[in-house]
């Protein structure tokens, strides 16, 4: 489905056009029936996912129109976006821990490149671990003056940049040619930031408790009415982390972490003068620094709505 503004997608049925003829007449029929989801009555539609039906050797067609064929409510804050990623995190990482994983049940089955890129989605909230131990270590190593990246002058120096460059110009690429604008680019980061920290931890969490008794399996709902205020924010690009308290405990602790390491780590820097050795910390601690402006804002308006 294409999510679209929140706006665009609220249609009442007086909006609706009158079709003449017959033939537009049917069509107006079929669409009302696939809006109702009634063709699924007695039959597996629904019960295997595209995942089962191409390991079965079905084939899927790539469509683009350059008109939306669906339009749907997008989340446009903070809480209900995590909150459905958590949903999603969990259940992806279910099938790919199942007896149906891409990479034993899959690989027989489909080309094995097609079964990587499943992989890539259903593992993709895996990236939690990485990045709790890319907020973590590394800003400790500073805070004692550990190296752990090549020194700048160094030809492993530039392999690394190289790797980090490259993809870092293979998505703004993407993000430009698609209409889209270096700040767009920006808030993407961001937010692959704080999916990756906030909402797969929180959904490897979930499916841990699942697993192990604590929890039982539920289905919730994502809030998807639009609010005044909160539309506002959205249309602006502001970040919204109202009701997000839960989601900000890990976001807000690798922030403080990172700072703090920060602080105290370069002035051992500037005693010992070996810039070389922890340009890429100092680069890595400036860089999330950047990317958790929004959260940092947020907490500071926060703080000053519960001070008045």
């Amino acid at each position: 489905m294409l999510d679209k503004h929140p706006s665009e997608a609220q249609r009442t049925s007086g909006e609706l056009m009158k079709f003449s003829s017959e033939e537009e007449i049917a069509i107006l029929k079929e669409a009302k029936l696939l809006a109702s989801c009634n063709y699924e009555r007695n039959t597996k539609w629904g019960e295997e996912a595209s995942y089962l039906l191409h390991c079965r050797g079905w084939t899927s067609v790539y469509l683009c129109p350059t008109r939306p064929c669906f339009l749907g409510c997008t989340t446009i804050d903070m809480k209900d976006a995590l909150v459905q990623l958590v949903k999603w995190s969990s259940g992806l990482l279910q099938i790919g821990l199942s007896r149906f994983s891409p990479l034993s049940y899959g690989v027989s089955r489909m080309p094995v490149l097609q079964s990587m890129c499943y992989g890539y989605f259903i593992y993709q909230p895996l990236y939690a671990i990485a990045f709790l131990i890319y907020g973590i270590i590394p800003q400790l190593c500073f805070l004692n003056g550990i190296p752990l990246y090549p020194k700048v002058l160094s030809p492993w120096s530039v392999v690394f940049s190289t790797v980090y460059l490259s993809a870092i110009g293979q998505q703004l690429h993407e993000v430009l040619s698609d209409g889209g604008t270096t700040l767009t680019w920006w808030n993407e980061q961001r937010i692959w930031v704080i999916k990756s920290v906030s909402g797969s931890c929180f959904g490897c969490l979930d499916l841990f408790m699942k697993w192990s008794g604590i929890k039982k399996t539920t289905f919730r709902l994502t809030n998807k009415a639009v609010d005044k205020d909160k539309l506002e924010k959205y249309e602006k690009g502001e970040f919204d982390f109202q009701g997000a308290t839960m989601f900000m405990i890990p976001l807000s602790a690798l922030a403080i972490l990172n700072m703090a390491c920060f602080i105290g780590g370069l002035g051992g820097i500037i005693l010992r003068r070996n810039y070389e050795e922890m340009f890429g910390q100092i680069f890595l601690s400036l860089f999330i620094m950047a990317l958790s402006y929004p959260m940092i804002q947020g907490l500071l308006k926060r703080s000053k709505k519960e001070k008045q």
